[in-house]
């Protein structure tokens, strides 16, 4: 018997089926031109907001945007930024040590601007001191008139003789050829810059009354003498100190009680001088005792630290 369904299975055909994706021919772009689009869109709405600004702000406007722009301020007119000024934008200079030749050298420049200095008012001094020795020959005075240069500036003596006092004896009462004397000098004073200090002095004669002395005598005759040469033209400004040294500093004190000793004294003071007494009593009202007494407190403080 025949095995006919072998033979069929041997002679069927065995169809194959190929099934073929197509893929989409956008999707090789993506989503980069969206990207693209929006940076050129920024652009131009930046461009837009630009040409806008400049044509509705003015030009004063437009110069203040500038300079914040540049890192200044906007303010009062411009300038540099606050930041600026209070953190330089240079560093600091680093320290440098002078070399001992450097200081020889800066300190031989000291020395000779000093002497040049020194120099300078000993001829305006002696210069001076010419002028007030030709006024007192005129006013026949010579024998009434000593002059001393001395470091603090130009010292004038104006003393009594034998012949003529300046005063009244006992009193502030000034003698009319002193009185010339002090009008002729106030002018030579006035075209100086130089500050004065006029001191009056007396012999050592007491007075008989205890309620007035010799301190009070010198000290009215130096304020007569003041009085005169201001009312001769003499700014007051141009006198420093007016003081009275009674008989504590006799010109001749082997004999005390000498006319020489009834003396003024006109005291015309260098700058270095002027400057060292405005020091000592305090130049407009400044506190002279206050940075002592502060001095002793820090030192009382580190003191109190050490132990």
């Amino acid at each position: 018997m025949r095995k006919t369904g072998n033979r069929r299975e041997r002679g069927a055909k065995t169809t194959i089926v190929r099934r073929q994706i197509k893929k989409n021919h956008a999707g090789h772009h993506g989503g980069a031109w969206k990207v693209a689009f929006a940076d050129f869109t920024l652009a131009m709405m930046a461009l837009f907001m630009t040409l806008w600004i400049v044509n509705s702000v003015s030009k004063s406007e437009r110069e203040s945007i500038i300079a914040a722009l540049h890192g200044q301020s906007i303010f009062n007119g411009g300038g540099l930024s606050p930041l600026n000024k209070i953190s330089p934008s240079h560093p600091p200079k680093p320290a440098t040590v002078a070399v001992p030749e450097e200081t020889e050298k800066k300190a031989r420049d000291v020395n000779e601007k000093t002497a040049l200095l020194k120099k300078k008012s000993a001829t305006e001094l002696g210069e001076l001191a010419t002028s007030i020795n030709t006024i007192a020959r005129d006013a026949h005075m010579e024998a009434n008139l000593e002059m001393e240069i001395v470091p603090q500036g130009l010292r004038v003596l104006i003393k009594d003789d034998q012949n003529r006092n300046m005063f009244e004896r006992g009193s502030a009462q000034i003698m009319p050829f002193f009185k010339t004397l002090l009008v002729e000098l106030a002018p030579v004073f006035d075209s100086l810059d130089n500050k004065i200090i006029i001191t009056g002095h007396t012999d050592a004669m007491a007075y008989k009354n205890n309620i007035y002395n010799n301190w009070n005598l010198s000290g009215d005759r130096a304020l007569s003498a003041r009085r005169v040469l201001e009312e001769a033209g003499m700014p007051e400004d141009k006198v420093m100190q007016v003081s009275a040294m009674a008989d504590q500093m006799l010109l001749d004190s082997k004999n005390p009680q000498s006319a020489g000793n009834r003396r003024i004294e006109i005291m015309v003071l260098t700058k270095s001088a002027s400057d060292t007494l405005y020091q000592y009593f305090g130049q407009h009202g400044d506190k002279v005792v206050q940075p002592l007494v502060q001095k002793l407190d820090k030192q009382q403080v580190l003191s109190q630290r050490t132990r």
